[in-house]
């Protein structure tokens, strides 16, 4: 079943080619909308025009086709781009699907492969819509793991958490890249001054400083004393809050150093290594530590939305 009227966008500096189209295409029942150059594709994007398909000749005044299929993938990257090529410019043309266009199509063209190619590309953009809409009926999810540090990068878990909180809305889209940053940043304490026990003043600003951390980072992450420790990671959620729960294997640190009775962050901190919890602290609604100070936990409400 479709999920309203597919909008696709013909462009093309040739009157023939355009009206062609657009009458063949709006006869399958498309809504169809035209333009002849590369600049007026840009001006109906800004001007807030969307489409679920373009089709667009490779040979455009001003701008390629392919500068489009470029600008297109910056701005609207779900917008699948089909290029219209001549023999001459098909080496184009194929190296540009290699690098982001969804087919290309050769003139002169069969109107039936014309459909054959859009019916295909909007059948599996659909699959890509209900995929993301299953998310919507998610109503709670764990993830449990445990990693050797060796083994571990804290960027792709943080990354891969922060998607799960944009699948089900948890948040403003604006606001994912800064819950990513404090995940991040929570597993790379738990790695670095946790199990590898990497002095958190040796750390820096200067490049002195930042060698020699490197430099003994490094080599703890090939010593069996520190690289075989485990890091275990807890996160749950549901539409309304989110938990994430970090536990190292390291001999913890006081972090009442950092943080008053209540835990939360004392503000008078202001140390370099100092500003990862404030980080934290900014999207968190609660952090908890246990005693020995190996393992956090950070949960947050979900925010109010600003309509």
């Amino acid at each position: 079943m479709k999920k309203s009227v597919e909008k696709i966008l013909v462009v093309d500096d040739e009157e023939l080619i355009i009206q062609l189209l657009s009458d063949y295409l709006s006869d399958l029942g498309y809504q169809v909308e035209t333009a002849y150059s590369s600049e007026e594709v840009l001006d109906k994007l800004n001007d807030g025009f969307d489409f679920d398909l373009v089709l667009s000749d490779i040979n455009l005044p001003g701008k390629s086709g392919i500068e489009l299929l470029r600008i297109i993938k910056e701005l609207k990257t779900d917008i699948p781009v089909v290029l219209l090529t001549g023999l001459k410019t098909l080496d184009n043309a194929i190296s540009a699907v290699k690098n982001g266009a969804a087919d290309y199509i050769t003139k002169p063209f069969e109107l039936k492969s014309v459909r054959q190619v859009v019916e295909r590309i909007l059948k599996k953009q659909h699959r890509i819509h209900w995929k993301e809409q299953i998310f919507e009926h998610l109503k709670y999810l764990k993830y449990y793991f445990q990693f050797r540090t060796s083994e571990f990068d804290p960027g792709i878990l943080s990354k891969e958490i922060a998607s799960m909180l944009k699948k089900i809305q948890f948040t403003h889209l604006a606001e994912i890249d800064q819950y990513e940053l404090a995940i991040n940043e929570v597993l790379v304490n738990a790695m670095e001054h946790g199990n590898l026990e990497l002095p958190s003043q040796t750390k820096g600003n200067d490049f002195s400083k930042k060698s020699k951390f490197e430099e003994l980072r490094e080599k703890r992450l090939n010593d069996p004393v520190y690289c075989q420790r485990s890091i275990y990671v807890v996160f749950e959620a549901d539409k309304e809050v989110f938990s994430l729960t970090v536990r190292d294997e390291g001999p913890g640190f006081d972090w009442k150093k950092y943080f008053n009775s209540a835990h939360v962050i004392k503000s008078v901190n202001t140390e370099i290594f100092g500003r990862g919890f404030k980080i934290i602290q900014h999207i968190s609604d609660e952090i908890h530590f246990n005693d020995s100070g190996n393992t956090i936990t950070v949960i947050k409400n979900r925010p109010a939305k600003n309509d």
